[in-house]
């Protein structure tokens, strides 16, 4: 009897070890696998200078590049808005955008585009609000052959 329980103790400890290096291994191999996109000079990001999305379209522009970003319907808290980017000066495979509050963390606000058959990408989404106007920040990826640029749009909405 006493040479099970050993058996079994010893059983344990193995599959606990083979437990712990696949669960290390997938946190190590994970990124690799699903991860797989280069950023492209991450400390350059394209931005956008005096973006009133409310009145007008917004464009950042780059080196050979300009990602405008507008939007239709009223740019409001809580209510539906579609988000519309154009891109001029690369053909992206995949636009998304990520929101945050620039004040206050307003929690995880991404969108996936859709593009359509005029070279335009769009998608709807409500954000969150406050009793006031709140600043935002818009991220738009563009991913194309594994590679990330990113483009910044700062504005205000009620």
């Amino acid at each position: 009897m006493a040479a099970s329980a050993g058996q079994a103790a010893s059983w344990k400890k193995y599959a606990l070890a083979v437990a712990t290096v696949l669960v290390l291994g997938g946190v190590v191999l994970f990124p690799r696998f699903y991860n797989n996109v280069a950023v492209v000079n991450p400390a350059e990001v394209i931005r956008a200078s005096d973006c009133d999305l409310a009145t007008a379209a917004c464009i950042a522009r780059g080196e050979g590049l300009d990602v405008t970003l507008g939007v239709t319907g009223t740019l409001a808290s809580y209510e539906p808005v579609t988000f519309i980017v154009t891109v001029h000066g690369m053909t992206p495979d995949a636009v998304n955008i990520e929101f945050e509050g620039v004040e206050m963390f307003m929690g995880i606000n991404q969108l996936a585009l859709v593009p359509d058959d005029e070279g335009r990408f769009s998608g709807t989404l409500a954000l969150p609000g406050h009793a006031h106007a709140m600043t935002w920040r818009a991220r738009v990826l563009l991913y194309r052959a594994g590679t990330l640029t990113e483009s910044e749009f700062i504005f205000d909405m009620k």
